[in-house]
């Protein structure tokens, strides 16, 4: 986003509204020095015309400096809100934890559109006036430099005490919007156990803590905003009695007296504004410092190569991976590779680290070493929409989105066609049931799937994790809320998946499931224990223990790994 030419022109406009602002010192200066000695009425008149035409303009120009204000926030809420809305999702994606770009966008936003940004652009203009103090009486001007340097230390000082308090209210009060989110996606859960007390005292100790830092930043800015108001009225009294001195030791006139109380306050008014602004300026400063870092380690190269749809093979070498931001990898030396067809069973005890290979799998987690290929290419090589196009993915609790069931299986995308939809739920034998809802395929399914049982979702997930005939599907336990038709259905799609020349992964724990699957890793303390031909590596897992001797002690059990 480039809003140079705009700033130039808030620039150029600051400029003539800080030389308009001298229009009423110099008009208080023939006043007093030519028209009262004169007595001439039609000098006072052309001064009294001239004057009202100055302040006009004046008026114009700062009312179209803050329309212009106003559309630099607009047009950067335009040019980031789609970016700052990626940057959020590939961060939820991520388990990130940080601060959502989109309040920073919104600070940053009305901070552009509020009158902080006039207090920036008039402050260069101080030596202006301190030149006029200086050219109307090298003391007035001595005074004048004294204040604007006692000022800008108490701007200075004001920065220092606020910043911590200003981060720290940032942070807990992300903390406390992640926990209300939280407590809104898990409503059914909280009220049924009766968590609603614990998560509400853990979300007022954040807000406390917040709303703490808050006023903590809101007493220090008020604090040196009183102080720099008692310091401006102060140095306007002492510059008006200094010039009322000079002028009873003749050397000034009483012209120069008022013009020069006049434009003091003028040359102070903004460091002054810039201390009534100044949480908002930390605030916005914070805001945008996290938001150009969000954006920049998410801007994807614009001159990407557009690698082809893969159609082979899918080859894990020496994978490490673990949540963005953890250095311990949860999966540790993974390797293996699908063909085109495979089905693969991935097995093992529970915290084995099964999701997060599937996440890395598809590209969510990045590897921390070791590499992801599809025919060849690094999975980070291809782009991420594009990647989507080629990728199903069902995870283990299937999230909706507010819409009809057709446009959740269909991607939510606009140009998705009746017939694609259409295919993708026959391809997960979910058809049947899907026409049976009571509107079909424009049953509303409400926020987060909440109209459908958790079977339903969990087959129109499926429907929309095999809608495009993606190449890669992985599937996250996918029988977890399935009946025994639905069971029977899942089969079918994999099986239907695996003619077409899909890879599919899933996470199994039932038996039921593994058996769809030509291929078997088996899983444990994030490490790979066995892979290979899936009756190979059963017969392995469910091989008795060695020291296990027929006709004594207890029959052989199944090992955990396919629990």
């Amino acid at each position: 986003m480039s809003a140079r030419n705009a700033f130039a022109t808030a620039a150029g406009l600051s400029g003539f509204i800080n030389l308009l602002m001298l229009s009423g010192p110099l008009f208080m200066l023939q006043v007093y020095d030519r028209v009262l000695p004169s007595h001439s009425v039609p000098t006072l008149e052309a001064l009294v015309l001239l004057i009202i035409g100055l302040y006009a303009s004046q008026a114009a120009l700062e009312a179209i400096r803050s329309r212009l204000f106003a559309r630099i926030g607009r047009h950067v809420d335009a040019e980031l809100g789609v970016l700052a809305f990626d940057v959020n999702l590939r961060g939820a994606a991520a388990g990130a934890r940080s601060a959502s770009p989109f309040r920073d966008l919104e600070q940053l936003r009305g901070f552009l559109a509020g009158g902080g940004p006039s207090a920036i652009f008039d402050l260069p203009w101080m030596p202006v006036y301190l030149a006029m103090l200086f050219g109307l009486h090298p003391w007035l001007g001595v005074l004048g430099l004294a204040g604007a340097g006692i000022l800008a230390t108490l701007t200075v000082l004001a920065d220092m005490a606020t910043k911590p308090h200003q981060k720290r209210f940032a942070e807990r009060s992300a903390e406390a919007s992640g926990l209300s989110e939280a407590a809104r996606r898990g409503a059914e859960v909280i009220s049924a156990m009766g968590m609603g007390a614990a998560l509400g005292a853990a979300w007022r100790e954040r807000n406390r803590e917040a709303s703490a830092d808050q006023l903590k930043a809101s007493d220090v800015g008020g604090g040196f905003s009183g102080t720099s108001r008692f310091v401006r009225m102060s140095l306007q009294s002492m510059v008006l009695a200094l010039g009322a001195w000079l002028v009873m030791s003749g050397k000034a006139t009483g012209g120069v007296m008022i013009a020069s109380s006049i434009t003091l306050g003028r040359a102070l008014a903004p460091v002054e504004l810039a201390l009534t602004h100044w949480r908002g300026f930390v605030g916005t400063r914070q805001a945008y410092a996290r938001l150009t870092a969000a954006l920049g380690q998410a801007a994807a190269p614009t001159d990407r190569i557009a690698l082809p749809r893969p159609t082979r093979e899918l080859v894990v070498e020496h994978l490490f991976a673990g949540a963005p931001g953890s250095g311990a990898p949860i999966v540790k030396d993974i390797s293996f590779s699908l063909q085109a067809g495979d089905v693969l069973a991935v097995i093992g005890p529970s915290g084995a680290g099964k999701s997060t290979l599937l996440r890395a799998l598809l590209g969510l987690w990045p590897p921390q070493r070791g590499a992801v290929r599809l025919d060849g290419s690094l999975i980070e090589h291809f782009a991420p929409d594009a990647r989507g196009a080629w990728t199903g993915y069902l995870p283990q609790t299937a999230e909706l989105f507010a819409g009809t069931v057709g446009r959740n299986i269909g991607r939510l995308d606009p140009q998705a066609t009746s017939e694609a939809v259409l295919e993708a739920a026959q391809a997960a034998f979910a058809d049947g049931m899907i026409r049976g809802l009571a509107d079909g395929f424009e049953t509303e399914v409400g926020e987060g799937g909440a109209r459908l049982s958790a079977g339903q979702r969990q087959r129109v997930g499926l429907a929309r994790a095999l809608f495009g005939a993606p190449f890669l599907v992985a599937l996250d336990e996918p029988n977890s809320n399935l009946d025994a038709d639905g069971e029977a259905a899942l089969a079918r799609a994999i099986a239907e998946a695996s003619r077409r020349g899909a890879i599919v992964i899933m996470v199994a724990h039932r038996p039921s499931a593994v058996q769809v699957a030509n291929k078997v890793l088996v899983m444990a303390d994030g490490q790979q224990k066995a892979f290979g031909p899936r009756d190979d590596v059963l017969k392995r897992v469910l091989a008795p223990p060695a020291d296990s001797v027929s006709g004594g002690g207890a029959p052989a059990q199944p090992r955990e790994a396919v629990a």
